[in-house]
Order: C-alpha cells, then structure tokens, then sequence
C-alpha cells in the first residue's frame, strides 16, 4: 500500500464521534482563552497617583511644565571647557580611578619640576 492509496482508505473511513463532555470543555477552553487577561490589583500608591493624576486636568500641564523646564535647565547650564576636552576623550573600555585630594595633592609633588623643589612653599 503505498502513501495515496493510504490517504484514500483513510478518507473513506467515517468520522469518530466525540463524546459531549469533551465538546464542552475543548470549548470552555478556548472562551477561556479569548478571554483578555484580568489586570491584578494595583498597589496603593500606584491607584493614588493615578486617581490624583487623571482626576485633574491641570496635572497633565504642571508635569508637562516641569519637564520642560527640567530640560531648559540643562540645555541652559554652562559647561566647562576642560570638561568638554575630557568627555572628548573618555573611553569606556578603561578604568575611572577615584583619588582623593590628598592623593591629588600628593601626586601633583610628585611630578613637579625639579628645580621648584628647592623652593620653599609659603600656605597662605
């Protein structure tokens, strides 16, 4: 018996009967998954800010105004010029190390020239 003559005699065969139960809940089932999923409850602070934010229209306005002088603040923030120099140079694959004054002080002596060592230094 080859693949079409198998085709054939199943085809021929008459459909089986599904007992009604089944029916019922093949069909239960699929209401069950049409069914958009129901939204858990919503922790207390999150339902008093939606309340306090959609039950008054001037909220929508005020938020909108702080975020706009959010960004004027920034955009309107000067920025140093050596800072500019050193986020032009920043690579993220190397490592920021954190020093502290005394380090820096320490380390600015150490590079200094060699001839301003033999120069006292007067602290104001």
């Amino acid at each position: 018996m080859n693949d079409d003559q198998l085709e054939q005699h199943l085809r021929e065969l008459p459909a089986p009967e599904l007992p009604a139960a089944w029916r019922a809940e093949i069909l239960a089932a699929a209401a069950h998954a049409a069914r958009p999923p129901k939204r858990e409850a919503w922790p207390p602070l999150l339902v008093l800010l939606r309340n306090l934010l959609a039950r008054h229209p001037w909220t929508a306005g005020a938020l909108t105004t702080l975020w706009i002088l959010i960004f004027l603040l920034k955009a309107a923030t000067p920025v140093d010029p050596s800072e500019k120099a050193l986020l032009a140079h920043y690579d993220p694959h190397r490592p920021v190390y954190i020093v502290s004054l005394q380090d820096e002080i320490r380390i600015a002596e150490l590079w200094q020239d060699p001839s301003d060592q033999n120069q006292t230094r007067q602290i104001p």
